[in-house]
């Protein structure tokens, strides 16, 4: 190492982000040195130049300290070791062998870069993050980036010396190409670019924060951004393992690509994304979109209603499910976690309930389904109370509509609270009497008793309408229910809400606010003193406040 190395005449700072190699570029521009030189000068007395963007050596750094007048923690900044999810623990510049460790540990960063054809044309810096093996796109720019010269088919900066040896243009490859002094003149500017997926964007986004340090949340809890990013990984390995066999194809549309990087990675045990990720960035990226979708589910349920879908690709061995599934991926205990719920008896049914080609319309759907539909088509095959049942019904039925991929959907799609759909089916689906077979033809005939012309939704906004109102509730209490306070009225608007509308009764827009035990109990009272012709009556009153081109019943 240079004991007092004379400082350039001209210094730089680095862009934040930017990477060692681009930065270096940059610095011999400033100072027209053409590269060949600042090389020599920077690794004079013997540095060390192997992995000078992933770490550098240390006599290496403090060279270039020393010709910059930069603080050394600055430059290494420009590394690879200093992002998330980058473990060179045991890597010894000076040794290339240990190399392996790193290797071995999963996705390590490959020769070369990727590149985004509009930050370059924007600021001509190199981003280090392009670099980083879980970015596959510009969340900027909305763009996949693009890891291949056209022109000379290698992957850009592939070149061997510590920067590109021919002093070329910025716009251009630069890439070595046969002859001494010649590198590939293909213009980056020129690069087409292809937009990528919101789905692929938003798992981007999560990920370019966890480099940045910043917790990520996963299953509604903020995790550790290493932590992250290796859950992230396992589950990306273990999609592509799923998505490959045939069959995948009809779940993604990626599928033939990890079949293709299959048949060109894999060895005497088949593919290895466990040590190396699909060299395609498409394949890549989508694959991570897919994994993250699940981690950025709200809890552990909702994970888990997200897999089964893919687990019933699982091939068919003598391992069995899990013990294939184990064996094809590093099974975190969060993943773990997932795996065994995806796996359970009441995943399978909302596996079933995701293949109906014909579902009920949404609205067609009650909140709750009326108690003669579910007393003759399936309360023997539910060992829970009736309501609840009742309830579980409704959420299979909308399950069952494109768009609901989860019980919370489901819920939601019905108007009720998300969390009141995952409850619901963890408690039904473990008291299932019947195979789940024979549930999903129940529900086809309780589908065929319900009225499809009925718009649950417009009777539920009726009977809103009619809460608001006031006026009527004294006449009709005076004929129907005397001595009925005028506190009652939000009685009747929940037994219409229940019985007309068919809502569920914490829902019923009569409350005041959630119904306690006693409210439950009162109005329990207040039912059994309505006879035929008070319901009739509450009936005929919300009708005439519905529109006449409007058909409810």
């Amino acid at each position: 190492m240079l004991v007092n190395p004379a400082p350039l005449p001209v210094t730089i700072a680095p862009v934040v982000g930017e990477a060692l190699d681009g930065y270096l570029e940059r610095l011999a521009a400033a100072n027209a040195l053409p590269h060949p030189v600042l090389v020599q000068r920077l690794f004079e007395a013997d540095a060390p130049t192997a992995f000078l963007t992933i770490a550098p050596a240390e006599p290496l750094v403090a060279n270039l300290a020393a010709l910059t007048g930069l603080d050394a923690d600055a430059l290494r900044c420009c590394t690879l070791a200093t992002i998330v999810g980058i473990d060179t623990d045991g890597l010894d510049p000076a040794n290339k062998n240990t190399w392996r460790r790193v290797a071995a540990r999963g996705w390590p960063p490959t020769h070369g870069t990727a590149l985004c054809p509009r930050c370059l044309r924007g600021d001509g810096v190199w981003r280090l993050s392009w670099r980083h093996p879980w970015v596959t796109t510009c969340a900027e720019h909305r763009l996949w980036l693009i890891d291949h010269c056209p022109t000379c088919g290698r992957r850009f900066r592939s070149h061997r010396t510590p920067i590109r040896a021919v002093d070329t243009d910025p716009d251009r490859c630069g890439n070595p190409r046969g002859a001494r002094g010649r590198g590939c003149t293909q213009p980056l500017s020129e690069l087409d670019s292809i937009a990528a997926p919101a789905a692929v964007l938003a798992a981007q986004r999560r990920i370019d924060g966890a480099l940045q340090g910043r917790p990520v949340t996963v299953h509604g809890d903020l995790m550790e951004p290493r932590d992250y990013l290796r859950e992230l990984k396992s589950l990306s390995v273990l999609l592509l393992h799923l998505a490959a066999p045939p069959g995948g194809e009809e779940l993604v549309s990626w599928a033939d690509l990890a079949r293709a990087d299959r048949q060109r990675s894999a060895g005497e045990k088949g593919a290895r994304w466990g040590l190396a990720p699909p060299t395609n960035l498409q394949l890549r990226g989508q694959a991570l979109a897919a994994a993250d979708e699940i981690l950025r589910a709200t809890g552990l349920d909702e994970a888990a209603d997200l897999l089964p879908p893919w687990t019933e690709l699982t091939p068919a061995t003598n391992d069995g499910q899990l013990g294939w599934l184990a064996d094809h991926t590093t099974m975190t205990p969060l993943l773990t976690r997932v795996v065994m719920a995806a796996t359970a008896s009441r995943r399978r049914l909302a596996t079933l309930l995701d293949r109906n080609p014909e579902p009920l319309l949404v609205s067609a759907i009650p909140q709750v389904l009326p108690a003669a539909v579910y007393n003759q088509h399936v309360a023997r095959m539910l060992d829970v109370t009736d309501h609840t049942g009742r309830l579980f019904v409704s959420l299979c039925l909308a399950r069952q509509h494109p768009g609901t991929a989860t019980w919370a959907d489901a819920a939601t799609a019905l108007e009720l609270p998300a969390e009141l759909g995952t409850k619901t089916a963890r408690a039904c689906s473990a008291h299932l009497l019947a195979p789940s077979s024979e549930f999903i033809a129940a529900l086809a005939r309780v589908a065929n008793d319900l009225d499809p012309f009925i718009d649950h939704r417009v009777r539920e906004d009726d009977v809103r309408r009619l809460a608001r109102s006031r006026g009527w509730y004294r006449p009709w209490a005076h004929i129907h229910l005397p001595g009925s306070h005028a506190t009652s009225q939000q009685y009747a608007i929940t037994w219409l809400w229940t019985q007309y509308a068919h809502g569920h009764t914490d829902t019923s827009p009569g409350w005041q606010h959630p119904p306690s035990r006693h409210d439950r109990a009162h109005y329990r009272a207040y039912v059994r003193r309505l006879g035929p012709a008070a319901t009739d009556a509450l009936i005929e009153l919300v009708d005439d406040s519905t529109p006449a081109d409007r058909r409810t019943a």
